[in-house]
């Protein structure tokens, strides 16, 4: 059911036009030739929206990751008294979210953001469930592990990043 429209696509692309629209095609290319990419690739806009789709991709990510990691850390800290109260926070905005317009409001009067790149990577900056993906990861590491670095002389930053991390 997916394959065959897919193999269509693909061979309709690389196919002669007239080709297309008389029926000719089903799964290999009738008169192959490059010039619909030609003239796809030759539009800048198409080469920026791969640019941009690329950076908010890679950027995105990388902000995700970051802001998961330093959320589910301190939540999986048993001496951290107040986890599962800031934990029941996270479930809570899992359910109940402001909605569209509200998120178009904080966005765009409250935190002028309008036509930004941070517009498009903060909102999905963090997820609630990878927090408590995260956050059940990291209480699954041993503490002993966390207690030898400590008396190898290893602080919190160090054992965050060289030892749980990864």
């Amino acid at each position: 059911v997916v394959f065959l429209p897919l193999v269509y696509i693909v061979s309709a692309s690389f196919s002669d036009p007239q080709a297309v629209i008389s029926n000719e095609v089903w799964f290999l290319p009738v008169r192959p030739t490059l010039r619909g990419y030609q003239a796809v690739f030759k539009n800048r806009n198409i080469l920026t929206g791969f640019a941009n789709s690329f950076y908010y991709m890679i950027v995105g990510t990388l902000v995700n990751i970051v802001m998961t990691v330093m959320c589910a850390y301190p939540l999986s800290r048993k001496e951290f008294t107040a986890r599962n109260k800031v934990a029941m926070i996270f479930v809570f905005t899992m359910y109940f979210s402001g909605g569209l317009i509200p998120s178009y409001l904080l966005i765009n009067n409250w935190l002028h953001l309008s036509n930004t790149i941070f517009a498009l990577i903060l909102p999905g900056a963090m997820s609630a469930y990878t927090v408590i993906i995260m956050r059940n990861f990291f209480e699954s590491i041993p503490d002993s592990l966390e207690e030898s670095a400590k008396l190898d002389g290893a602080n919190d930053v160090t054992i965050l990043f060289r030892i749980m991390v990864p």
